[in-house]
C-alpha cells in the first residue's frame, strides 16, 4: 500500500472516529438530561404522595369531628381528592415510563458507539503499525546504520 493509501485510509478512519466520538458524546449528555428528568419526576412524585397524605389527613380529622350532616360532604371530598391524586401519580408514571423508555434506546446506542468506537481505533492502529512497517522496509539500511 503507497503512503498516500496510508494517509488517505488514516484520514478516513480519524473522521469516522471522530464523528463516532462525537455521537458517543452527545448520547451521553442525552443520557445524563434523561436521568435528571427521571429524578425530577421522581421527587415529583414523593413530594406529592406527601401532599396527598397530609391534605387526606386534614379532611380525615374534619371527618371524625364533623356531624352526620357533614360526613357525606366531607366523604366525596376525599373520593374526589383521591381520584385527582391518582390521576397525576398515574400520569407522572406515564411520564417516567417515557423517559425510561428513551433511557434504554440511548444506552443501546451509547454500547454501539462503545464497539464501533473500539473498532475504529483498532483499525487505526493497524493501519499505523502497517504503514511503520511499510516505512521501516522501504528505508534503505546501510553499514552499521538502521
Amino acid at each position: 500500500m503507497g503512503y498516500a493509501l496510508f494517509a488517505q485510509r488514516k484520514l478516513v478512519l480519524d473522521g469516522q472516529l471522530n464523528n463516532a466520538q462525537l455521537q458517543q458524546t452527545q448520547r451521553s449528555n442525552e443520557q445524563y438530561a434523561l436521568a435528571t428528568q427521571t429524578l425530577s419526576l421522581q421527587q415529583q412524585l414523593t413530594s406529592m404522595n406527601a401532599s396527598q397524605s397530609n391534605e387526606l389527613a386534614a379532611l380525615y380529622a374534619d371527618l371524625a369531628s364533623a356531624d352526620s350532616g357533614m360526613r357525606d360532604t366531607i366523604n366525596a371530598s376525599i373520593n374526589q381528592k383521591q381520584a385527582e391524586f391518582e390521576a397525576e401519580v398515574d400520569q407522572i408514571n406515564r411520564e417516567i415510563y417515557q423517559v425510561s423508555v428513551k433511557e434504554n434506546a440511548i444506552e443501546m446506542e451509547v454500547k454501539r458507539l462503545d464497539t464501533m468506537v473500539t473498532t475504529l481505533q483498532k483499525q487505526l492502529e493497524a493501519v499505523e503499525e502497517a504503514e511503520g512497517s511499510a516505512i521501516d522496509r522501504a528505508t534503505p539500511k546501510f553499514n552499521g546504520v538502521g
